[in-house]
């Protein structure tokens, strides 16, 4: 999200997750540079490490992260398909 959020303003990460090869780099690059028409398949079931208080995401907040996301990729003028099930 941050990268997303960054692209949509100032950009100043974009050295940062072009020249990196971490799994956000990546997938940054993968939303923004290559992909044209994106589609997330988003699972709803009950996952028993959505329930342990000690991680630091819960369902809600994926949720809120995936929608976010979606936003951000449409301002970019991306055809997004958020599907859950």
């Amino acid at each position: 999200m941050e990268y997303a959020k960054d692209y949509l303003h100032e950009n100043d990460l974009y050295f940062e997750w072009m020249g990196n090869d971490d799994g956000a780099s990546q997938i940054v690059r993968l939303l923004i540079e290559e992909a044209t028409d994106i589609n997330f398949f988003v699972g709803r079931a009950v996952n028993p490490a959505h329930q342990n208080p000690g991680l630091p995401i819960n369902f809600n907040i994926k949720m809120h992260l995936v929608e976010e996301l979606a936003e951000s990729l449409r301002l970019m003028d991306k055809p997004i398909k958020v599907t859950y099930f």
